[in-house]
């Protein structure tokens, strides 16, 4: 068969890429050249990329939905390279798997899903809160204040990282700040739609570290305040602590009318209340929150303390109530623990103890209780008998975070009072090796020791040299940085011991 010629003498050898190249031979010069077929070249060129878009695409939804497993991500986000929904699927799914991973303790790899999930979508802010309330349940309080203050800087006008923000630094102590915070950084959202929150924060934290002077001074500054209904609780503080107590009650007894549903305010009214010799309201006002609250404990609770017996004749009404107490809420340990954790700040040692002993019958965990045993037989200043009970549970306690903090803070406060200071000094060790990493909380302790006058405790809590930074390492269960406060969650609901 003859080879084909084409014109002018040149013969097509070869095609290559179906016929997009061709390889020719020129008879006559006996040269060889390469020629394009431009139309068809394009052709194939498309079906090429579309080949290779197709693999790709495949292929990078197979490895987000098979290997990663995120099964959030559609194909098509994929297929038309949406990568910031991809990111925020990705970001959701992984908060989802931190909390899965929270609840099953899986502390660290709880902790890498929230790393990875922070990363892929830094602006989700629920997601954010979930990650700051984790932080919070592990202890890592400093790296909890760090995720919403990074969240602030994305979005300084975001009312639900504001109250988180605020709301976390304001309950443990770090009111210095939370005050530089909001004169800094957030300064210009004074003006802005969240500028009676901001100012209401500012106030509280000045109240806390400046002292009521301070507080009032700015509270007169902001005469809206008082006119606003979410406020009212924080004016409420200043103007007690500045001896304005009818203006505090009032105001008080406004935002309870105004906001019924709020427990914390109704206890903080009553203990006004009571404080102030109208023994009467306080008791009217418990009434209320148990009417309004009818199937929950803290109320009751509340009830308990405001019929403290002021008259003979009224102790049997008293007993009547923890007897009704006990009767509907006494299978309930955290029911048991919040009236134990009262008795033992009132110094109802007689109660403390049958809670105790009631437990320590029914084999449950008592750690918590003979605490609050030992904290009423302080409040009566029966320093030897509390200071055994504390060092038995020490023995029978490994380092659990959290309790193991307070119960050491307790043990400096007992041996002082018996006038063993090694013992003290060697708790005040023990909380500062606790605390190395929490350098903020420390100092709240320390300065706890150097208004009772502990001075071994406050030498053995003095920082001398830099503390390591919060990280990874940190987190650990049951070693919140709350442990800085000698309160527990149930001690929160019920208004503080005024006397």
């Amino acid at each position: 068969m003859s080879t084909p010629t084409t014109f002018s003498g040149q013969t097509a050898l070869k095609t290559y890429l179906f016929g997009s190249l061709s390889l020719h031979r020129n008879e006559v010069n006996h040269t060889y050249a390469l020629r394009i077929n431009g139309p068809r070249l394009a052709l194939v060129a498309g079906a090429a990329c579309i080949a290779c878009y197709a693999l790709l695409v495949t292929a990078g939804y197979l490895w987000l939905h098979d290997l990663r497993k995120i099964d959030r991500v559609g194909f098509f986000e994929v297929a038309f390279f949406r990568v910031k929904e991809i990111r925020q699927d990705m970001a959701t799914q992984q908060f989802a798997t931190m909390q899965s991973a929270a609840a099953a303790r899986d502390i660290h790899g709880a902790f890498v899903a929230m790393n990875s999930a922070l990363h892929h979508d830094p602006d989700n802010v629920a997601g954010r809160l979930q990650a700051a309330n984790f932080l919070k349940s592990v202890g890592a309080n400093t790296l909890a204040v760090n995720t919403l203050e990074d969240g602030l800087a994305r979005t300084p006008d975001n009312q639900d990282l504001i109250k988180a923000t605020f709301g976390l630094l304001t309950t443990m102590g770090r009111d210095g700040p939370a005050l530089k915070l909001l004169r800094g950084q957030l300064a210009p959202q004074f003006s802005g739609p969240n500028g009676i929150l901001l100012r209401t924060y500012e106030v509280q934290a000045s109240l806390n570290a400046e002292g009521p002077a301070a507080a009032r001074q700015l509270l007169d500054r902001y005469p809206d305040l008082r006119t606003t209904t979410r406020s009212l609780p924080v004016v409420a503080r200043v103007l007690w602590d500045t001896q304005d107590r009818t203006g505090a009650i009032d105001a008080l007894s406004t935002f309870v009318k105004a906001e019924p549903d709020n427990f914390p305010a109704y206890a903080d009214l009553a203990g006004y209340q009571q404080t102030a010799g109208r023994i009467a309201e306080a008791r009217q006002t418990a009434d209320l929150a148990c009417a309004q609250f009818p199937k929950e404990f803290a109320p009751r609770v509340l009830r308990i303390v405001m019929l403290t017996p002021t008259k003979r004749d009224e102790i049997f009404t008293w007993e009547k109530e923890i007897g009704l107490y006990i009767k509907d809420f006494g299978d309930k340990p955290e029911a048991v623990a919040m009236l134990a954790e009262i008795s033992g700040r009132k110094g109802w040692v007689d109660l403390a103890r049958l809670l105790y002993e009631a437990a320590a019958a029914r084999q449950q965990n008592v750690r918590q209780l003979a605490m609050y045993y030992s904290d009423a037989l302080m409040y009566q200043r029966k320093f030897p008998e509390a200071q055994r009970i504390l060092a038995e549970i020490d023995r029978q306690t490994p380092d659990s975070g959290n309790f193991s903090v307070l119960l050491w803070q307790r043990e400096i406060v007992v041996a002082a009072a018996c006038g063993d200071r090694d013992d003290a000094r060697e708790s005040a060790r023990r909380v500062a090796s606790a605390l190395r990493r929490d350098p903020d909380g420390l100092e709240t302790i320390r300065q706890r020791f150097v208004k009772l006058g502990i001075k071994e405790a406050v030498a053995e809590l003095t920082v001398t040299t830099p503390a390591a930074k919060s990280d990874a390492a940190s987190i650990t269960p049951g070693l919140p940085a709350s442990a800085a406060g000698a309160t527990t969650p149930a001690m929160k609901t019920v208004a503080p011991d005024k006397s």
